[in-house]
């Protein structure tokens, strides 16, 4: 590769790196969100286990982080 196909090469990771910086950033948000969807799915296990007879409120606090963690896939491919 020569120094010419370098440069421009560069010049196209700052043209992606320019672009990036112009949409809003939602680093925040989806870290926030993936720490909620952690957390319940951890709860959930633990009650799911330790709640023999009725499981219902362990698949109901798994299905909640669930739906936590579709929102954060949206957030991240379609926004």
């Amino acid at each position: 590769m020569s120094k010419t196909e370098e440069l421009t090469l560069e010049e196209q990771v700052e043209r992606i790196r320019r672009k990036r910086k112009g949409n809003t950033d939602h680093t925040r948000i989806r870290q926030i969100l993936n720490t909620a969807f952690l957390l319940l799915a951890a709860i959930g296990l633990v009650v799911y286990f330790w709640n023999d007879s009725n499981h219902v409120y362990a698949l109901a606090i798994i299905a909640v982080g669930m739906l936590l963690k579709i929102v954060e896939f949206f957030i991240r491919f379609v926004l």
